[in-house]
């Protein structure tokens, strides 16, 4: 890898070198002093040469905010060697506190439909149940993936008392349960064998019962609260694009986490059970719904693909997870719908859609970011009719209406974007500073967030070309936009502020300037000195 990240540097300096030596594309670079057409002496860094950028949200399930906790983020499989950072290194784990990550793939390995690129994300943070998601991508592109994290401490509590049936005691919800009922279309139970509650042993190490006839006494002095069984457990998961195991090979499907959960605790006779002692707890699960999916059972992750274990599966330990979940085997389609943005404003944008079937039904999940107009084409979604219903967390942009859609796998779609009352356009032309040599910079291609200072209002999303970005905001306003290099955003503040003669009005002390462009749009030149050392990571 450290040869191939040398051999892109020797290219793009090469390019870099043809670029500054013509002088027709030096009048329309806003890198170039255009009083003097002197050279300004920096390095753009044209990120393009990574054909595929990933953005990985962190997502926390209950309310879709981002998970701003420290997390350890790794992968494995057919591509994980491929995945690598912006200075094209590769690294065994990557952290981040943000609740985002942009990482990107050799540019060397090719991507499409017939040759995608294959992963499982693996994400650890203190106080979620740890996960691991497949992802296939079928073509070059800016792509985004939620990942759906859920708390440990989220969902219900309920309570199971144990009662005798034969040689067993089984389990039903008890009066003290603490969560309501909720529809559902499966159902899972517990059983415990009344010679594994006999192994059962307390906080001393000490054997509960000596013997059948004693552990007898005790449950019909009082059956209510012989037995007690604590689940934690949580069942509002969202349908998913996923990998999994048929037959001993791995394929794309929509998965559903029908209930996830942890067994937390048992009582025994009023005695707190801490050992199982080589007893188990069966757990079952039956779909009671219909139709009945093509895969139902409780699931483990295994290494790159979820494996379906079976209807039943025994815990051998308190503080035991379990995953029920179901599938569909309809196959995929690869590429699908395609949908073009367009909009009579000239801006870069993010927006994030959420497809639902006819069942209102999350289906999938989408980000599409670029630059008016652009086309994107679904990859890895059935053959369903959908509703795509497009978020309002840009305030740039007016309400998107709905957008019905025969078939996620095929057919073409328009898709109108109007800026928002007040919103004007304007072109940000940010030059980068290396804080320990002032005289190399980047302009990167990056992704980016804008929003008006101290506002609280959603970050709006911007797609970053050589340092170039086209946006749309309010006049007279104070603005802060951020680039989110390795774990740490990079911030930097422009004003939409200008006087009379409509020159920048400068009241930060930054190193900003502005002109007017031929089609009347202001470009605001921004020099920013990072505090990070991304020229070292960059290897200069």
């Amino acid at each position: 890898m450290k040869n191939n990240v040398n051999n892109w540097k020797l290219v793009l300096f090469a390019i870099l070198i043809s670029i500054f030596s013509g002088c027709g594309e030096m009048l329309d670079d806003p890198t170039i002093d255009k009083k003097t057409g002197e050279d300004i002496n920096f390095l753009i860094v044209d990120f393009n040469f990574f054909t595929t950028r990933v953005n990985y949200k962190l997502v926390d399930v209950s309310d879709n905010s981002l998970v701003t906790s420290p997390a350890k983020i790794w992968f494995t499989g057919a591509n994980s060697n491929d995945v690598v950072n912006f200075a094209g290194e590769k690294n065994e784990t990557y952290t981040t506190s943000q609740g985002s990550m942009e990482l990107t793939f050799d540019p060397n390995v090719p991507v499409s439909a017939s040759s995608p690129l294959e992963i499982t994300v693996h994400v650890e943070v203190a106080g979620y149940q740890d996960f691991s998601q497949g992802i296939q991508i079928n073509s070059e592109g800016k792509k985004t993936f939620e990942l759906l994290l859920t708390k440990e401490s989220s969902g219900n509590d309920d309570v199971l008392t144990g009662t005798e049936d034969d040689d067993s005691f089984v389990f039903s919800i008890a009066g003290m349960m603490k969560s309501a009922a909720v529809e559902q279309s499966y159902a899972i139970s517990y059983k415990i064998t009344k010679s594994d509650v006999l192994k059962f042993k307390d906080y001393y190490g000490q054997l509960i019962f000596l013997n059948e006839a004693e552990m007898m006494e005790a449950y019909n002095n009082d059956p209510e609260h012989f037995l007690l069984m604590t689940v934690k457990k949580y069942n509002q998961h969202p349908l998913t694009i996923d990998r999994l195991l048929v037959d001993g090979t791995s394929q794309m499907v929509s998965f559903q986490k029908l209930e996830t959960g942890t067994i937390l605790d048992l009582s025994l006779g009023g005695r707190k059970v801490t050992n199982l002692n080589g007893g188990v707890i069966t757990q079952s699960g039956t779909y009671t719904g219909q139709p009945q999916p093509d895969v139902f059972g409780f699931a483990a992750f295994n290494t790159d693909a979820w494996e379906i274990l079976g209807t039943t599966i025994n815990h051998s330990t308190l503080n035991s997870k379990y995953t029920l979940s179901s599938a569909s085997l309809e196959v995929l389609c690869a590429t699908g719908a395609s949908i073009k943005f367009a909009s009579n404003a000239i801006s870069s944008f993010s927006i994030d859609a959420d497809f639902y079937d006819e069942n209102e039904d999350l289906i999938i999940t989408k980000n599409f970011k670029g630059d008016f107009p652009e086309t994107f084409i679904l990859e890895n979604v059935p053959a369903n009719s959908a509703t795509a219903v497009f978020r309002t967390n840009n305030p740039a942009f007016k309400t998107i209406p709905s957008l019905a859609i025969e078939t996620l796998c095929s057919g073409t779609y328009e898709v109108d974007v109007e800026a928002a009352d007040g919103y004007e356009e304007y072109q940000i032309a940010l030059k980068a500073l290396c804080s320990d040599n002032k005289s190399v910079a980047v302009a990167p291609t990056y992704s980016g967030e804008v929003r008006i200072v101290n506002s609280g209002d959603p970050w709006q999303g911007v797609d970053m070309k050589g340092g170039i970005v086209n946006i749309l905001a309010k006049p007279d306003q104070e603005y802060e936009m951020r680039l989110l290099w390795n774990d740490e955003y990079e911030t930097t503040t422009f004003s939409t502020k200008f006087d009379s003669n409509g020159d920048y009005i400068n009241t930060t002390g930054l190193d900003i300037t502005t002109e007017v462009m031929d089609d009347g749009r202001t470009r605001i030149k921004v020099e920013h000195v990072f505090k990070q050392s991304i020229c070292d990571d960059m290897g200069w």
